[in-house]
């Protein structure tokens, strides 16, 4: 999806959540926008891709498509075990009273949801979906398959 509907729909959500909580609402734009900076870390990690725009606009060419199997590419941050971390945290800071992890883990995982339905809305409008690894044991299991 392109990236300003991401950073849009987190200003959005951060205007919606102001009135409630202030300037902790912010923490939905990294959740909602800011999470696509894995994309950019897989670019470099895989075809050491330092420039930001070229690395972006890569991840959407058919070059890109057909030199990728389903499940290779790791964007970190959308994997289950980083929603899992996210909400541990979110649930030890609650227990714990920590107000500002508490809102910052919870507020950033709702830009998180908010942007993995756009991902997903945006999937199922153009019948196109995801080929990134859902888990980093996933990932890891076909990187060793691959290897030999």
């Amino acid at each position: 999806m392109n990236i300003s509907i991401h950073f849009i729909t987190s200003l959005v959500l951060t205007a919606v959540l102001w009135p409630f909580i202030g300037l902790y609402s912010l923490w939905a734009v990294v959740g909602g926008f800011l999470i696509d900076v894995d994309h950019y870390l897989y670019g470099v990690y895989k075809w050491r891709m330092w420039n930001l725009k070229e690395s972006y606009h890569f991840h959407f060419t058919k070059e890109f498509r057909k030199t990728i199997r389903w499940g290779e590419i790791l964007h970190i941050f959308h994997t289950i075990e980083f929603w899992i971390f996210m909400i541990a945290i979110a649930v030890i800071s609650y227990l714990n009273s920590w107000v500002f992890t508490f809102y910052m883990f919870t507020i950033t995982f709702i830009g998180m949801m908010l942007h993995f339905t756009l991902d997903a809305v945006d999937g199922i409008r153009k019948k196109e979906f995801s080929i990134r690894a859902i888990s980093l044991i996933q990932w890891w299991q076909l990187m060793r398959r691959v290897k030999n």
